[in-house]
């Protein structure tokens, strides 16, 4: 079991460094047009991947409704509401608002699917969630003004979406749960997912709407981040997610996965080379004293 926490925990890597890929193009194309294309390449690994494994006989038909439906609220809406927000408040603000998902998955997951972790293994996750909220909320960069700590329009606007975000994300993946349990392979399931929300966000093209335009015309450079950005976040990172689900408690397997704040802190720290507040180690602290509690379990 412990196995599978690792490897939640190496999705949440995973999300760390693809946000941080992503933030740039999310600002310089849009955040709905930078899921849309990123969508788009992150469903052609998958399949391929899949075709590749063999494993598309794991997906039953009594099975796809629910997978359509789990990729039309976690990705199609969860990503984009994600990647908006991201635009918006940058890769700090935007993952500590977005690990919400895991006291989300947390309650949806005990209303809906009566599955209850052990006592010391709820509180681990709550101890692991406020370690990260307090190493985000009081762990700025000191004397700095990257342009990943800036706001572009709303702060308050970003924020609802971020939260929007996280609830959709939950919701997903408590519908994921009972299909994995039941043998449904996570990779052949999340190509299902994504090629449905990529199909959805294909349409907003031809919307002559400002949110679903592309800002600015693509580059060699945006589509290597934005075919980057999937492999990590989407392709590696939700499969090593869905791997993790498929055998371990989903609250568990989230709030692990939700740690990817604290990696990100780290990076930050490694790539503007300014040294983050002591918020930022009390809260890694907390966070890792949360997991030793979900190790128990």
């Amino acid at each position: 079991m412990v196995y599978y926490y690792f490897i939640a925990m190496a999705a949440a890597l995973c999300w760390a460094v693809a946000s941080l890929v992503s933030a740039d193009v999310t600002r310089t194309i849009g955040g709905l047009a930078f899921n849309r294309l990123r969508l788009f390449f992150v469903s052609i690994m998958l399949i391929t991947y899949t075709f590749y494994i063999n494993t598309w006989n794991t997906i039953s038909i009594d099975y796809l409704t629910i997978i359509i439906f789990s990729g039309i609220v976690g990705i199609f809406l969860g990503d984009t509401l994600l990647f908006i927000a991201l635009q918006k408040i940058g890769p700090r603000r935007n993952n500590i608002l977005f690990s919400l998902a895991a006291p989300f998955t947390v309650v949806i997951n005990i209303f809906f699917l009566n599955e209850l972790a052990s006592t010391i293994s709820i509180i681990g996750c709550f101890v692991v969630f406020f370690g990260v909220v307090f190493a985000i909320s009081y762990g700025d960069i000191k004397g700095s003004e990257h342009r990943w700590e800036k706001v572009e329009g709303s702060l308050y606007i970003g924020i609802i979406l971020s939260i929007g975000a996280a609830l959709c994300q939950a919701i997903g993946l408590v519908m994921m749960k009972p299909i994995l349990s039941n043998g449904a392979d996570p990779i052949a399931s999340a190509a299902i997912r994504t090629t449905i929300s990529c199909i959805f966000l294909s349409f907003t093209f031809f919307l002559n709407y400002e949110v679903f335009n592309t800002k600015n015309n693509l580059t060699a450079k945006i589509i290597y981040q934005s075919i980057l950005s999937g492999f990590l976040g989407m392709a590696l990172g939700m499969s090593l997610l869905l791997i993790a689900l498929q055998k371990a408690d989903a609250g568990i397997v989230a709030t692990l996965s939700s740690t990817s704040p604290i990696m990100i802190l780290f990076l930050l720290w490694i790539l503007t080379k300014k040294i983050p507040s002591y918020g930022a180690w009390v809260g890694t602290i907390i966070a890792i004293f949360g997991t030793g509690l979900i190790f128990i379990y």
